[in-house]
């Protein structure tokens, strides 16, 4: 599939990390916590978590007020994540965010991998980055695998088979094929080895056929989706859909929600696959447009690729007089909105999730130190809704505002 600009371009990431996050992460193999187990030689698997997350850092990546309620996995994932790195280990994170393969050199016995069902757009980059970086805050982890299916079913198929055999500890997965996944998901379960999806489902049972799937709820996503389009439109009219790759079960979980909760003027005139790239969300939006000129409001994943979108406004020499409704939050897009500066144009987002991964490999690490986990892991987010303020100019144009990774290494990764 052809690289954009938009998520498939290698040009940005996520956004504004300050205070605990100002700085790179946590040395590499260190533990980060006071008190963390140290195994000599790599040799042990067990490792301490703690769950006092910083609110500040909850707040950036799951919205205001999301602070009581959330599951220990995910506090432990965001209080590891609000580690400071050695500068010096910078090189390495990079390292091992670009290979294939990469050895932590700690002597961990454990290897780890991310196995993508499709990874060649920007926030699967910085979802990977988020993985690696939550990785090296682990002594007991010696070599992190990244594979991307590039969006073939088969071929996702064949790379778990493929880590399977290599005999990895741990396989998270962003499983875009869905249960097409589950067989080989029970075949490594089977051996032993901890498989946890996050965002999209294996299908299944969670707890029985992999350890817990990693999300957050897609159906309430898609409800508040159309919370915001019934109070934004309270007269109604045409909405759209976008979705991603086709078929994709992330799409079809919010869609499928969001529909019958759409207030009765509202009706959704139309739907259409983007790939999650910038030419993909151009090219269906166009056909929106030309189909439904009086169009008030779209749903939709990505923030990047609606850039996309604004081409088309601008092309049909339409102001952008639209709801738009986002699950991701890409900073570029919303300094193009400030540009833009029409009243009428509002945008509100959740968050992107991308820390999720984060999530998966902590969840993982609980279990192979005898911790309890449950079988579903829910990320709580709550809609926030763009102002002047969420435009972070000195960010890379594609970093998402949500997200964990520091903005130093954000920097390093697309440099400009």
């Amino acid at each position: 599939m052809a690289r954009t600009h938009g998520w498939l371009s290698r040009t940005a990431a996520w956004v504004a990390v300050s205070g605990s996050l100002a700085g790179l992460l946590t040395a590499c193999g260190s533990d980060g916590d006071a008190g963390a187990a140290k195994p000599t030689g790599g040799g042990s698997v067990a490792a301490t978590e703690r769950f006092d997350a910083s609110p500040q850092l909850l707040e950036r990546a799951l919205g205001s007020g999301q602070t009581a309620g959330v599951p220990r996995p995910v506090l432990a994932a965001v209080r590891r994540a609000g580690n400071q790195v050695a500068p010096d280990q910078l090189a390495l994170a990079l390292r091992c965010w670009k290979q294939k393969t990469c050895d932590t050199g700690t002597g961990g016995k454990l290897t780890v991998a991310l196995a993508d069902g499709f990874g060649e757009n920007v926030w699967r980059e910085v979802t990977h980055m988020e993985l690696v970086l939550q990785a090296l805050t682990y002594r007991q982890i010696g070599k992190i695998i990244y594979t991307s299916a590039q969006g073939d079913t088969q071929k996702a198929i064949s790379d778990f088979r493929s880590l399977i055999a290599q005999g990895v500890d741990i396989i998270t997965t962003f499983p875009d094929a869905g249960e097409a996944l589950l067989p080989v998901a029970r075949q490594a379960t089977r051996r032993g080895i901890v498989v946890v999806p996050y965002i999209a489902g294996l299908g299944g049972t969670p707890g029985k056929d992999y350890l817990t799937y990693v999300a957050e709820d897609l159906c309430r996503l898609g409800k508040n989706f159309a919370g915001v389009l019934n109070k934004e439109l309270p007269g109604g009219g045409p909405v759209a859909f976008l979705g991603g790759t086709p078929g994709n079960p992330l799409s079809k979980a919010w869609q499928s929600c969001e529909r019958p909760a759409l207030g009765n003027g509202l009706s959704v005139v139309g739907s259409a696959d983007t790939s999650w790239t910038r030419e993909g969300t151009l090219k269906a939006v166009s056909g929106l447009l030309g189909r439904h000129p009086d169009l008030k409001g779209i749903s939709y994943e990505y923030a990047d690729g609606f850039l996309g979108g604004v081409r088309a406004y601008t092309a049909a020499n339409k102001a952008l007089d639209l709801v738009l409704t986002l699950r991701t939050d890409e900073v570029g897009l919303f300094c193009e909105w400030k540009k833009i500066n029409n009243p009428n144009f509002k945008i509100f987002y959740s968050s992107g999730g991308g820390f999720d991964s984060r999530i998966a490999l902590t969840a993982a690490m609980m279990k192979l130190s005898g911790q309890s986990v449950p079988a579903t892991i829910v990320v709580p987010a709550t809609m926030r809704q763009v102002d002047a303020a969420t435009c972070k100019s000195t960010l890379p144009a594609q970093a998402p505002v949500s997200t964990l990774v520091p903005d130093g290494v954000l920097t390093a990764m697309y440099p400009s």
